[in-house]
């Protein structure tokens, strides 16, 4: 059986996601025995020319040259993933879209043109992005689990119950009962409930379900006694750019933390 060309490529980010990847433990092995990896920055040299049946891209766009390096990969692989949050929904830095050009422009790159800025965004704002394993950083099961799936031939299904689905199954507390700002109602499962799980609240890194219902959440946290302030922050954090309804939020003059 002739394997699939595999390739992990990243952008502006800290590799936190690929490292995902090779925490595989015993079945990275397993895993390399079901696909060829063509490129890999932290084990072989990474060829831009190379062409591919599905690469792992991790990161956001940030530069010129992640744009241009992006539109190139694109072009050369069938299937394309966005991994991990920065590449799903921007991330941290995407927070720029959210605050003023003041308050960032020393750190800006002006000068060379390969690394001048642009707005930072996720990669589906610049190219096709086929399937997405979101989270900061992603499950490493969940990696897993979609090479398995295409090995066999068939197509990964994505997760759209929020984050409280599997808190139910963990028998948790619900922590916004106990006023504790929690986005798990809006909030893409399929992480496992691993932040309640550890006694810490849901900040959102998996991006927002599709029904995602923000008026309602944000009126719970209000009504928690937390500032507007604090929920522009929170919300904006780690999926801000997917969800048009926060840009109104956090630019509307009215509202006032």
């Amino acid at each position: 059986m002739t394997k699939l060309k595999v390739g992990f490529y990243g952008i502006t980010g800290c590799a936190g996601c690929q490292l995902s990847v090779i925490f595989q433990e015993d079945d990275l092995l397993d895993l390399l025995e079901l696909v060829e990896i063509r490129a890999w920055p932290f084990i072989k040299d990474v060829n831009d020319d190379e062409t591919f049946d599905y690469v792992f891209m991790e990161g956001l766009v940030a530069t010129n040259e992640d744009k241009e390096r992006l539109l190139k990969i694109r072009k050369n692989t069938k299937i394309l993933i966005a991994l991990g949050a920065c590449a799903h929904t921007g991330c941290v830095p995407a927070y720029r879209h959210f605050t003023l050009q003041k308050n960032y422009a020393h750190l800006l790159y002006e000068k060379n043109k390969n690394i001048s800025d642009v707005q930072p965004s996720p990669i589906d704002s610049f190219v096709q992005v086929d399937y997405v394993i979101p989270g900061c950083p992603p499950s490493k099961q969940e990696i897993r689990t979609f090479l398995k799936t295409v090995v066999l031939g068939n197509i990964p299904k994505s997760y759209d119950n929020p984050v409280c689905t599997e808190c139910k199954l963990h028998n948790n507390g619900c922590l916004l009962e106990v006023k504790k700002p929690c986005l798990g109602p809006i909030t893409r499962g399929g992480c496992n409930a691993i932040c309640i799980n550890g006694g810490l609240e849901c900040w959102g890194c998996r991006g927002p379900t599709d029904d995602a219902n923000l008026p309602v959440m944000v009126t719970i946290l209000r009504k928690q006694g937390h500032g507007l302030k604090f929920i522009k922050d929170r919300l904006v954090t780690f999926a801000g750019t997917k969800m048009p309804a926060v840009r109104k939020l956090v630019y509307d003059k009215n509202n006032k933390a």
